[in-house]
This record gives C-alpha cells, structure tokens and sequence, in this order.
C-alpha cells in the first residue's frame, strides 16, 4: 500500500472515530466524500422504481445518507473491510428493500461499472471480503433479535422482506392495527439499537 493510500485510510479512520463520537462536522464531511456513491445508488434505484411509486429522489438520498451515517457507526475497521465496501452494501440492502416495498419484482443489482468513476475505484470489490460483511450481519441480526418480542421479531422479518402491516397480518394471523404496531414498537427499539 503506497503512502497516500495509507494516509487516506487514516484520514478515514479518523472521520469516523469522529463520527462515532457525536461530531455533526464530521457527518458532513463524510456525506460529502461518499456523495458520488449515494448519487449513483440513488440514479440506479429510481430507474427502477415503477411510476406509481411514492418516493422521490429527496426521498431516496435522505434514507442513504441515513444508512452511511449507520454504517460509520457500525463499521470495524478490523475486519479488513474497505469502508467504501461496507457502506456500498448497506446502501444497497436499504435501496433494495425499498424497491421490494414498491412491488418492483426484477432482480436488482448494482454493478459497479455503473457507478461514477471515482466510486468505483475507492471500493473494494473482493468477494471474499463479502463473508466478513454476512457475519456481521449475523451478529447485528442477533442484537435485533434480543430486544425484539418473538412477534416484533417475526414482523420483522416479514417487514425487511418488503411486505406491508396488511401482508404481515395475513401471514401471521394477526389483525392489521396489530401488525402496525408491532413495526411501529419494532423501528422505535431498532432505532434505540442503531444510536
């Protein structure tokens, strides 16, 4: 790794230990620094968004930037995991969720020679570094499980696989008000859990 890499990585390690510790100035900086990837998810996932859908653009940049900003609090720089890398995935899981929740039904993906040129080269785009990402996933998985109720949990599950409060409660057997407050009480402690 040359000096400037390395000094880069630094610098970003840095950032986030910044971020981490409550400084709004550095959240700033690293919307900036990563707004060519949020830009080019959020272009990739309003293409296929189906006209009838809800969300605009603001929208969509809103809940990236949020996800970013949960990546850098979540991110160990340990796992030999690029952060680009990291909040790529994050980004992408969050987009993908949303295009589910619009019954957008293609398969979708986010190659990155679609993204703009100075992203994809700050990415690390090793497929075994993949396997580091699904085991914190696991381990984040747990934590949600541990302080959700089972039924919190299983609208959960049925709730990031893109079905609404009135699906939820045809699957579970529960009436609709029931589901809707199982995914209200269930994003409040996520979101307790996130900060």
């Amino acid at each position: 790794m040359d000096h400037n890499n390395v000094t880069k990585s630094a610098e970003l390690n840095e950032l986030l230990c910044r971020i981490k510790n409550g400084d709004d100035d550095a959240c700033a900086e690293l919307l900036r620094m990563y707004s060519p990837l949020v830009a080019g998810l959020v272009h990739m996932t309003m293409a296929k968004l189906p006209q009838s859908a809800r969300l605009d653009e603001d929208e969509l940049r809103q809940e990236a930037a949020i996800i970013l900003y949960r990546a850098a609090l979540t991110y160990d720089a340990s796992d030999d995991v690029s952060f680009g890398l990291y909040a790529k995935i994050c980004i992408q899981r969050r987009m993908v969720s949303l295009l589910r929740r619009h019954e957008c039904d293609a398969e979708v993906e986010f190659p990155l020679d679609e993204l703009p040129e100075e992203t994809a080269d700050n990415i690390d785009s090793d497929p075994s570094r993949a396997l580091i990402e699904i085991e914190r996933e696991r381990e984040l998985n747990e934590l949600i499980k541990n302080v959700l109720s089972p039924l919190e949990y299983d609208v959960f599950n049925l709730y990031i696989d893109g079905m609404r409060p009135t699906e939820i409660a045809g699957i579970l057997s529960i009436s609709v008000k029931t589901a809707e407050n199982a995914v209200y009480r269930m994003r409040m402690k996520i979101k307790r859990l996130l900060e």
